[in-house]
This record gives structure tokens, C-alpha cells and sequence, in this order.
């Protein structure tokens, strides 16, 4: 171990000694031609300046310095989860500062994941009263170290020069490193202050301009564990949220091109449509003859739906529809209308079952009939039920006026209708409509459209410029509902065969252990 020491201070020597030497006859030739003064006054003038920010300019706290990019909500995320982002960058706003010493402590690192946890179970199980973990399983325990710490090992790949090199050993020598380099440094200054005994002076303030890397590697080590806490309070959400009670692999096929959207620098989130090949539903509900087998014609350009002037529609029916737009395909499924005197609870039972099934609602309305009672009340009951679904996302509902031809004036059609901007007596009353349903509806409405479906004018453009525009819109918040209602289908399906094969796993073991 001697010869060891002394054979890397002889190389070190033989390398320093010649730069040494450079650097002697240079400062010596700089001093005969006149320019040493020169060269030397900026150093100490920068150097006072740089005291000067130090002195007046105060570090900023962890929270201020190193966060990085706030934490954003991917689509797939419900309501719920989306208020969770405040939690956590609260908590990484007041978290402790990082040093030296407290960034290899691994009591840290578990102490902190546990605060966030709890602060999180807080906001999942208000009511429950129940220990932070015992909501969960111990495979999303697992799957929540496995994934962040998988998605931080990437992070420091890409961003910590040498991480991949160094060994935790050479690490532990950094400080005894850059103490070595700093007494060089002051070693080299006071030999070159023999030729300027003036540099002495400035001294002082060379020390305090020097600090600098002192605290780039605060932030190096500031922006690393902002990280982990970044990554460690999305999986948690993603736990508290159930998406990872099928371990961390099935989560990374399904979710894990969306959620590396968006830990990635860029921040950009795709649309699903783009990810997963899911079908996205899309429910025609309305009262009855308010025109929603006549709208599908329309978007179907064919009479695949029965209208007539008494309901026709007795089961839920789905056709299969391209968007225009995107080329998208999805699926329209045409629900009985819920407001006839002979309903059954067969059809009380499919509509539901539509509405379970919706990631987009189209709600269809007649625009000359006022009585709302039972269109507030559907959209009502389709809220209750998905505030006892928190972890689904609800479907974005978007209101279809038709019948707009009969409003006043009635003998006028000339479209189309710019019912944004009224001018005309029609283009007001169609605004009105509007106005009405809004008034109404409140919120719970994400957009309108204004349609003619009869047969009485010559068909036009309305359904195509009204209705596909709007269905693109909202078509990324509809698939990412869709994708979660298929995970958890799926989920739910294979719990079953797991348990089997975890029985079948424990039988093995103990018969094995039995002959052993």
C-alpha cells in the first residue's frame, strides 16, 4: 500500500512538474516585457466583485434553487390525482436542505418518501382513518421503489458526468480531492505573490471568489434529490390511485410512455390516441325523439339507426365511426331514450350500462323544447356515479342542439348559422338556446354544438362542422378515460389467475421444502 502511495505521487509529480514549469517561465516572461501589472490587476478587482455577490447575494434555499420542472398531470390522471400535485410540490418547497453528508443517509431518503406518503393518504383516504400504508399492497410498495429509483438511475445517467465510471469508493475521496486541489491553489497563488507582493492583499477575497464550485456542487447535489422527491411523489399518487396494484411492469406497458412524457426534459405530453390501441366510446343519450338516431345518420352519412316518430331505439346499439379530422376510429353506441312512460328497468339497465362504458358523452337535446328537468337530472346522476369511481376519469359530456330549424323564426332556413357571433333573428334564437342549456347545466357541459338533422330542408354541413370538431377536441381526454377503464378491467380479470398461480407457487415451495 506504500509502494502504492509513492508510486501515485511520482507519476503526479511528473506530470505537475512540467505545467509548473510552464507556467514559471511564462509569469517570468510576462513580468520582463511590463504587461505582469496589467495582467494582475483584473484578478483582484473580479475577485472583489465576486466577494461583494457572495456577501449581498444569499445562496437560495433548496426549495428556491434546484425544484426543476413543477410536476404535471398526464392525461390519464383523474381529478383526484391532479390536486395530489399540489401536495407534493409543497412538500418539495419545504423539505430540508441537502449537504454532503445527509445526501448518502439513507434515513433521509426513507424519511421523507414516509412524510410524502402520509400527507398523500391524507388527501386518497380522508375519511378512512387508516394507516398511510394500509390501503396498499406490498406490491405497490415495491413497485413504487422499483420505478422511481429505476427512472432517477436514468436521470443520473443523462446528467451526472462520470456517474457510470465512478466508483462509490473513488466518490468517498472527492472531498480529501478537492481539499488537495484547493491547498494547491493557495499553494500556487502564495509562491506567485514572491514576483507581486500585492496579490497578498487580495487574498481574501481570491478565497471567497473561489468558493463558487462549493456551490455548484450544492446544486448538483440539490437538483438530485429534488428529483428523487419529484419522482418518488408521482408514483405515489400513481399507487394511492391503484394504477400500480399490478406491478411495476404491467404499469410501464401500459402507462409507461405517457408518464416518461412526462418526466422527460422536453415536458411534452402525446396524446394516447398515439399509445394505445383502445377504443374510445362514445354515448348518444337523450330524451326520447330528441333526435339521436338521426344525428348518428348524419355522422354515419348512411340510415344505420331505426328513427321514427315513435322511439325506436329499444337496447343499446354501437357502429364503429372514423373521424374525418384525425381518421381516429370509434365507436358510437345509440342508448334508449330515458324519459318514456313504459320504460323498463332492462332498458334503465342498458342505458347505465352506456354510461358505464362512455368516455364521451354526446347529450342530444332538442333546442325547441324547454323542459330540461330530466336532461339535468341524467347528467346529475352521471356525476354521483363517477364521484364513487374516483379513480376513473368521468366522461367529458359535449350538449347536441337539434331541431334548430324549428326555432323563430320557424319558415326561415338559410344556413349555415354563426350562433357565436349572432346577427340574425335565427342565429339569436339558436344563441339563446344555448344560453339557456348553460345557465342549466353550469360546468358540467365542456362544449355545444348547434346541428339540423331533418328531413325537411336539403341536408348541410352542420353535423360535420359542429359535432367533429368538438369530438376531436376532447378526443385525448376520452381515450385516456378509455385506457383506464380497460387497465382496470384487466386488472381485475387477472387477479384471479394470479392468486391461482400464487397458491400453485406456495404448494410447490412447501412440497419442495417437504423432500428437502
Amino acid at each position: 500500500m506504500r509502494f502504492f502511495h509513492a508510486r501515485v505521487i511520482v507519476l503526479l509529480l511528473l506530470w505537475i512538474l512540467p505545467i509548473l514549469a510552464y507556467l514559471a517561465i511564462g509569469l517570468l516572461a510576462i513580468f520582463q516585457t511590463g504587461w505582469f501589472t496589467w495582467l494582475i490587476l483584473p484578478l483582484p478587482i473580479m475577485w472583489g466583485l465576486a466577494w461583494m455577490v457572495g456577501k449581498f447575494w444569499k445562496p437560495p434555499s433548496m426549495s428556491q434553487s434546484a425544484r426543476g420542472r413543477p410536476l404535471n398531470a398526464p392525461d390519464f390522471w383523474t381529478t383526484q390525482d391532479s390536486e395530489a400535485i399540489q401536495l407534493v410540490e409543497d412538500f418539495r418547497h419545504q423539505v430540508a436542505d441537502i449537504d454532503s453528508l445527509s445526501i448518502v443517509d439513507l434515513n433521509r431518503y426513507v424519511l421523507d418518501a414516509r412524510t410524502l406518503a402520509d400527507r398523500l393518504a391524507a388527501h386518497y383516504h380522508a375519511n378512512s382513518g387508516q394507516h398511510a400504508l394500509h390501503p396498499v399492497t406490498l406490491v405497490e410498495i415495491f413497485a413504487v421503489i422499483h420505478l422511481a429509483i429505476e427512472d432517477l438511475e436514468q436521470w443520473v445517467l443523462e446528467n451526472v458526468p462520470g456517474s457510470s465510471m465512478a466508483s462509490i469508493g473513488q466518490l468517498e475521496q472527492l472531498p480529501k480531492i478537492a481539499n488537495a486541489v484547493a491547498f494547491g491553489q493557495s499553494l500556487i497563488y502564495l509562491v506567485t505573490s514572491v514576483a507581486n507582493p500585492s496579490k497578498l492583499l487580495a487574498y481574501p477575497l481570491w478565497r471567497k471568489a473561489g468558493r463558487v464550485t462549493d456551490e455548484l456542487q450544492q446544486e448538483l447535489m440539490r437538483a438530485y434529490y429534488q428529483r428523487y422527491l419529484r419522482q418518488i411523489g408521482f408514483y405515489l399518487i400513481e399507487m394511492y390511485s391503484g394504477r400500480l396494484r399490478g406491478g411495476s411492469a404491467q404499469y410501464r406497458e401500459r402507462f409507461g410512455r405517457m408518464s416518461a412524457a412526462v418526466h422527460s426534459s422536453k415536458g411534452n405530453i402525446e396524446l394516447f390516441s398515439k399509445l394505445e390501441d383502445v377504443s374510445t366510446s362514445i354515448a348518444v343519450m337523450g330524451q326520447v325523439k330528441a333526435g339521436k338516431s338521426s344525428l348518428i345518420n348524419a355522422l354515419m352519412k348512411d340510415k344505420v339507426a331505426a328513427t321514427s316518430i315513435l322511439p325506436e331505439t329499444r337496447e343499446v346499439k354501437g357502429y364503429r365511426y372514423v373521424l374525418a379530422e384525425s381518421g381516429h376510429a370509434v365507436t358510437l353506441l345509440n342508448t334508449p331514450g330515458y324519459n318514456e312512460a313504459d320504460v323498463s328497468k332492462q332498458q334503465i339497465q342498458e342505458i347505465k350500462t352506456a354510461s358505464d362504458a362512455a368516455d364521451i358523452v354526446l347529450l342530444v337535446m332538442a333546442a325547441n323544447v324547454s323542459a330540461r328537468e330530466t336532461d339535468v337530472q341524467m347528467v346529475h346522476e352521471l356525476r354521483l356515479h363517477y364521484q364513487k369511481k374516483s379513480h376513473l376519469k368521468p366522461p367529458t359530456i359535449i350538449a347536441v342542439l337539434t331541431h334548430i330549424d324549428l326555432l323563430r323564426p320557424k319558415r326561415e332556413w338559410n344556413p349555415p348559422y354563426d350562433w357565436q357571433r349572432p346577427y340574425s333573428q335565427k342565429e339569436q334564437s339558436i344563441a339563446g338556446a344555448i344560453a339557456y342549456c348553460r345557465e342549466l347545466f353550469g360546468d358540467s357541459i365542456a362544449d355545444y354544438a348547434c346541428v339540423y338533422t331533418g328531413d325537411e330542408y336539403p341536408p348541410d354541413m352542420t353535423v360535420a362542422d359542429e359535432v367533429v370538431p368538438q369530438l376531436v377536441k376532447h378526443l385525448s381526454h376520452g381515450h385516456s378515460a378509455a385506457i383506464l377503464k380497460a387497465f382496470y378491467t384487466q386488472l381485475s380479470q387477472q387477479r384471479f389467475n394470479q392468486l391461482s398461480k400464487q397458491l400453485i407457487g406456495l404448494m410447490k415451495m412447501v412440497g419442495r421444502s417437504a423432500l428437502d
